[in-house]
Order: structure tokens, then sequence, then C-alpha cells
């Protein structure tokens, strides 16, 4: 009776694995949809786009990339958020989605239960860089400027909450200074003006500045992570330059509905890190100046509960300021 129990219970469980196995292998069974809370052509859209490509050939489904950005990535984030959880509609966020949690208390969406991490992708830090008119060659100097007086110095602002805004608060908390942000709503906007003269400073993505550094058009301060940008070598960070501890960087994942099938998530996780591997992907990443991750979903899902606290003392500190 016992051996038959065994042979049974065994039988049972083979069963129970081959019909996971087979509902498995069945996904997908339809298009899947990325979508993404930032407009076309910027960073975290060409990678988008270039896993999306690795990803269709991975499933044999076409996976296609839907932008709508505004309102701080939240209308992407309400897409996800309101979708069924079965895995055909995904995420593709950055660090607005941490801060969002305290930028806006009330909106419904929240991490670790509407949205939860399937994959980080990269990390990218940014470079303050100044207009050479201000006679400004390295941080000290420009934390003294910036100290000078209130708003004494501006600085570019992607959309507030952004890692460029983000980064230009998290240094005033650290240097003492009160700077002025300067909204601005794409990338060529504030060049333009940087260049033109109209703002001061901007914590920028490497990539787009690196030719107007290089020409002498703007003048590269210090870069914004734990360690110095591969392709700004003799740049110092600005923990490395009198301020210790500061790190703020882009940094990028891939998001899913809440209540997924772990099954599924697992399939999607190891898709993405296959598609990661690709020389597609990693040329893309380059290109922008993306670090890949190495973190795996666990350790993704506890660094982005960790951003989302850091980022209550900063968003605590510009509220304060408009008060």
């Amino acid at each position: 009776m016992r051996s038959r129990f065994a042979w049974l219970s065994a039988a049972a469980f083979a069963l129970l694995l081959a019909s996971e196995c087979v509902a498995l292998a069945g996904f997908p069974e339809r298009p899947i949809k990325i979508v993404l809370g930032f407009g076309a052509g910027g960073p975290t859209d060409i990678v988008a786009r270039t896993l999306a490509d690795a990803l269709s050939k991975d499933f044999g489904q076409s996976v296609i990339v839907e932008n709508q950005p505004g309102a701080s990535g939240n209308i992407a984030t309400e897409t996800v958020g309101k979708a069924d959880a079965d895995g055909y509609t995904l995420l593709v966020g950055a660090n607005p989605l941490a801060v969002n949690e305290s930028l806006f208390p009330d909106f419904p969406y929240k991490f670790g239960k509407d949205i939860v991490a399937v994959s980080a992708i990269g990390t990218t830090a940014t470079v303050l860089v100044v207009r050479p008119s201000l006679n400004i060659h390295n941080l000290g100097e420009f934390a003294r400027a910036a100290r000078a007086k209130r708003d004494g110095l501006s600085y570019a602002a992607i959309g507030i909450g952004s890692t460029s805004h983000l980064a230009g608060v998290a240094f005033d908390l650290q240097a003492g200074s009160h700077m002025l942000a300067v909204e601005y709503h794409g990338v060529n906007e504030a060049l333009k003006d940087l260049l033109g003269g109209n703002v001061d400073a901007w914590f920028a993505t490497i990539p787009g500045v690196l030719g107007p550094i290089k020409a002498g058009q703007l003048t590269a301060l210090a870069t914004t992570g734990p360690e110095r940008a591969p392709s700004l070598p003799d740049v110092p960070t600005v923990a490395e330059s009198g301020f210790p501890g500061y790190d703020v960087r882009l940094w990028v994942g891939v998001f899913a509905r809440g209540g997924m099938a772990p099954q599924t998530l697992d399939v999607i996780e190891q898709a993405i890190g296959r598609a990661m591997k690709s020389d597609e992907t990693q040329t893309a990443l380059q290109r922008q100046g993306i670090a890949p991750s190495t973190m795996n979903r666990d350790e993704f899902t506890a660094f982005v509960t960790q951003e989302v606290a850091r980022a209550k003392t900063i968003v605590a500190a510009f509220k304060a300021e408009e008060h």
C-alpha cells in the first residue's frame, strides 16, 4: 500500500508539473505590449524598443512599445495597474516610478502591490554641466556660487521629479544651496537654452552632452554616480568632490501588474535575461551610457523599495521649498 501510494503521489506530481509546463509553453499566445511613460527618441525609449525587438525574437510573438508620456509617468503606470495580471502588458519604468509614491501620495497604484518588479535593465549616472561663461571649473566653485544667494544659479529639469530635477535637489540638500529649477519638456529644449546662456547648469544624461563637452561648449564638473563614468574618466564624481555619499543615477527596469502568477513572472524575467545578452541590446545600452544591471528580481524589488524610501526625503525637501 505504501509503495502504491508513493507511486500515485509521484504520478500526480508529474502530471501537475507537466500541466504547468504546457501552460507556460503556451505563453505568450498573443502580442505583448510594453508601456513607456516617456516620449519617443529618448534613451529609455531606445532601450525599450531594442529590448522589445529581442523579446519578439525570443517569444515568437510581437512585442510592441507604446509611449504614454505625461503626469510624470503616472499615465503609463496606471495603464499597467489597470491591466490584467497575465503578463501581456508590461511597463518599462525608471526613477519617477519611485519618486511618484511621494510626489503624488493619492495616486492609487503603488509599487509592491499594484505594480511589481520583473527585471532590472541598467543604470546610468548624469553629469553636471555648466555654460563656460560662468567661469566655474570645479564643483567647489559651483557650490560656492550656488550658495551665494537664493536662486542664484538655475538648472534645467526635464520635468518635476525627474532624475535631472532630483539630482539638483539632492545637491542643494548636501551643499546648503538653493538653486532655481527651470522645468523643460524635452532634452533638446534644455540643451538649446543651456548653450544659449538662458540657464546656468544641467544634470544631464551623459551621451546627449558628450559632443558639446568635447567641443568646449559646456564644462563638465562632476558625474553623479558612485564611480567615474567610463565615457568621462577625467571628470570626478560629486562624492569625491567633497560631497560623500552623493549618488543619484537614472535606473531603468521592467515592471508588471501585481498578482501575476510567479511562473509567468519567471518566464518573462528569463526571456529578458536572454535578451539582455544579445549584441543588439548591449550596443543600445552602451550608446545610451547605461550599464547593464546584474540584479535578480528579488534584488531589484529591494532596490526599488529603497529608492521609494530615499525619494521621500528629497521630495519633502523641494515641497518645503514651494511653501
